[in-house]
């Protein structure tokens, strides 16, 4: 598997980044704001791709930010994995796009447990707990909620990530004593969705085309169960 060549397409947030590979060359593109990117989503793939010597012919895998988060970008990112696989056939990855943020954390601040809150407008929230290195394991999974009443589970210290914190500061108070650190600037890369995807491309964790659905939690269509990481 040492010259797998991958895409991976993220765009749950303000930001559309995309990451390809072909082997140990690595490239990532992270644009903001994702609204005036996501019209040119296909040019920018392919312009990541060939960066790293490959185009969408050489593709082994696909993967997507499968949200939760923006509705459109979800849907745009589900769209170009989904169209590729049909394409070209080939596997699909699915990964949570907060796992991804969690994953981005570590890189970032290193190993540790991350509470995420992101706004998801008209008074709701999507949260998830994290432990988060190279590969998170989620400890609370990904959930929408009412901020008002959300209760992170467990007691270890943990750092905050998201813009949820700030949209809400009573539930920013409320976890005041156990945040060691708040990071809301942070935003979920394909860099992290990439070695993700790899490993588990590399373990077999795939999906069909049909089944790369977008993530939307409270709404349908929701996550294939037992297959994906979700």
């Amino acid at each position: 598997m040492s010259g797998v060549c991958a895409l991976a397409v993220e765009a749950a947030t303000a930001q559309l980044s995309l990451a390809a590979c072909r082997g140990a060359r690595v490239e990532v593109r992270d644009l903001q704001p994702a609204r005036e990117h996501t019209d040119r989503v296909y040019a920018h793939a392919a312009a990541v791709l060939e960066a790293v010597g490959a185009d969408f012919g050489t593709l082994d895998v696909v993967a997507f930010g499968c949200g939760p988060g923006s509705f459109t970008g979800v849907r745009v990112a589900a769209a170009v994995a989904q169209a590729l696989a049909f394409a070209q056939d080939l596997p699909v990855v699915r990964v949570s796009s907060l796992a991804v943020l969690a994953a981005g954390a570590a890189r970032v601040h290193g190993p540790g447990c991350y509470a995420i809150c992101q706004d998801a407008r008209m008074g709701q929230a999507y949260a998830a707990l994290y432990e988060a290195g190279p590969m998170p394991v989620a400890l609370m999974p990904d959930v929408l909620v009412d901020p008002l009443t959300l209760e992170f589970p467990q007691t270890t210290p943990c750092v905050a990530l998201g813009d949820g914190w700030a949209a809400f500061p009573a539930l920013h108070e409320r976890h005041r004593t156990r945040l060691t650190a708040l990071d809301a600037a942070l935003l979920p890369s394909a860099r992290d969705l990439l070695s993700m995807a790899l490993e588990d491309f590399r373990a077999g964790r795939t999906l069909r085309a049909e089944q790369a659905l977008p993530e939307y939690l409270g709404q349908a269509p929701a996550r294939v169960p037992g297959q994906g990481r979700s």
